[in-house]
C-alpha cells in the first residue's frame, strides 16, 4: 500500500511562545490522530531552537490530508496563528532501504 508522507517545518509566529504552540499542536495531534486516513501525526520540537517544530505525517491519500485542511480543529488552530509554515514536503517512502 502506497501512503502519503509529509514532512512540515513550522516556526512559531512572533508573538507567541512555544509552549503556547506546543500545548495546542498536542491538541491538534490528539484530534487530528482521530480523523479517517491519518495514520501518523508526529510532532517534533527541534532541540537547538524550541521556536521550530516539524511535523512527521502519515495519510492513506493525499485526499485524506485535504479533509485534514477542512476539519474543524484545524481550522481553529490555524486560526490562533501560533505557527507559520515554513516548508512542506511530500515524500515517497523507498522499499527495502
Amino acid at each position: 500500500m502506497n501512503t502519503f508522507l509529509v514532512s512540515a517545518g513550522l516556526k512559531t509566529c512572533a508573538g507567541k511562545t512555544s509552549t503556547q504552540a506546543l500545548t495546542k499542536l498536542a491538541k491538534l495531534q490528539a484530534q487530528t490522530i482521530k480523523e479517517p486516513g491519518c495514520i501518523r501525526f508526529d510532532i517534533l520540537q527541534h532541540r537547538d531552537n524550541s521556536e521550530l517544530f516539524t511535523l512527521w505525517e502519515e495519510w492513506l491519500s493525499e485526499q485524506d490530508l485535504q479533509a485534514h485542511f477542512k476539519a474543524a480543529h484545524t481550522l481553529e488552530y490555524l486560526a490562533m496563528e501560533l505557527t507559520e509554515v515554513v516548508y512542506i514536503e511530500k515524500l515517497v517512502r523507498i522499499k527495502n532501504a
